[in-house]
């Protein structure tokens, strides 16, 4: 019984050492014996082992065993690596506990230092020999990519795409993206007053604005009428704008800037159907002016006629007919009409109607805002490309102050 125990006992020695000899040829084929002393002793010059000798020590010895190929067992590395102090109790947890802390500093070099190492040297949890293990590309980048060397990256790739994004082409607002193509024209008419030279109702020499009167041709229909006026008027040379056109073109002028477009300006008396017909059109005037952007509004409009000193409203399907007289105003509130529509030759119109100055201001400011026009866009679009919107501006001394949307109608 006895022989046989001892041969039990020495073909599980020689089995386990065969066992460990294929698993350590497994992993270490492709390292020699130099570069495995040369990987432990880089390691062990490492911070993390400078400071732990007794850490260094086990790896050198266990680096050692492996290479030599001799049996590594508790109580074998119990006696020869704690030399003339081995203990009897076998509840001794001396090289465990060393072994463990030896694996965990390990772990720990890989993690900080030893993040690109292509070589490993591995102590498998419940075992004691070493064993040398190549690291997985994708493990190596992986490893180094850790929160504190990432750091740096993260912000130059930050930086990288603010600079990115603040280059990117500027996108317009898709209500406005027609008239910034670069083969059309863009020209802004301002609704001016033609005026009369004379004799004004104080009896002095001054200018006179008469609404029915609106270019030189009707000024001259009115003296067929009334030839006594032939010696004591005349045609004004100049025409008059209000505060509404300068203001208009300003808002207009840095929305178009920002999108590196431009516009002509002309003003809409000494406009004709020719010159309206040229090119994408914007007008900014009061309804009363009676003239010719009317027209061009209730030909393309379908649902929408200014009619007298009333807005018609008809044959929708969904929504009823009203009428809203733009006459029905207050010192401090007016109307406003806004229109998108087309005008023929594939061009692009948008018209700014008001009773008074607040109305044209107030909704020019709204419809360059890029923010607002967005919002407007979304809440009431719905993808649609055409639209009119009625508003009432209400504001002091014809100077806007809140914008209120009366109905939205896109086509």
């Amino acid at each position: 019984m006895y022989k046989n125990s001892i041969f039990n006992d020495d073909l599980t020695v020689f089995v386990t050492v065969k066992c460990n000899k294929l698993i350590h040829k497994e992993y270490t084929q492709m390292l020699s014996d130099e570069k495995k002393i040369e990987l432990c002793e880089a390691i062990l010059k490492s911070k993390t082992f400078q400071k732990s000798p007794k850490s260094s020590a086990l790896l050198r010895y266990l680096v050692k065993t492996s290479i030599n190929g001799d049996i590594v067992k508790e109580d074998i590395i119990d006696l020869e690596f704690f030399g003339d102090r081995p203990t009897t109790d076998k509840n001794s947890t001396r090289v465990r506990v060393n072994v463990y802390n030896l694996r965990k500093k390990l772990n720990d070099y890989y993690k900080t230092e030893g993040q690109l190492l292509h070589w490993l040297i591995k102590i498998d949890k419940g075992q004691y020999n070493v064993r040398f293990e190549k690291r997985k590309a994708k493990e190596r980048i992986t490893s180094f990519i850790t929160i504190k060397n990432s750091i740096p990256y993260l912000f130059t790739a930050l930086i990288c795409s603010f600079f990115i994004l603040k280059n990117l082409p500027n996108k317009p607002p898709r209500i406005w993206e027609g008239f910034f193509l670069e083969e059309k024209q863009n020209t802004l008419f301002i609704g001016d007053a033609y005026g009369i030279k004379g004799k004004t109702i104080t009896g002095k020499e001054g200018w006179t604005r008469d609404y029915s009167i609106k270019n030189i041709d009707d000024y001259y229909k009115l003296l067929e009428k009334k030839p006594e006026l032939k010696d004591i008027t005349k045609p004004s040379d100049y025409n008059y704008i209000t505060g509404m056109g300068a203001e208009s073109s300003h808002d207009l002028m840095r929305l178009f800037a920002e999108f590196n477009s431009d516009f002509t300006i002309r003003y809409s008396s000494s406009s004709s159907f020719m010159d309206v017909k040229k090119g994408n059109l914007i007008y900014v005037g009061p309804f009363k002016n009676e003239n010719k952007f009317i027209s061009i509004f209730n030909e393309e409009n379908p649902y929408f006629k200014l009619n007298g000193k009333d807005i018609v409203f008809s044959n929708h399907k969904n929504i009823p007919n009203k009428t809203i007289s733009y006459s029905d105003f207050k010192n401090d509130r007016d109307i406003a009409v806004v229109s998108r529509i087309p005008s023929g030759q594939n061009n692009e119109s948008f018209i700014f109607f008001s009773n008074h100055d607040m109305g044209v201001k107030a909704t020019i400011n709204y419809f360059t805002n890029k923010d607002s026009v967005k919002a407007f866009d979304k809440k009431y679009l719905k993808g649609k490309q055409y639209f009119t919107s009625i508003f009432y501006a209400y504001g002091k001394n014809r100077t806007n102050l809140k914008l209120e949307t009366l109905m939205v109608v896109p086509f």
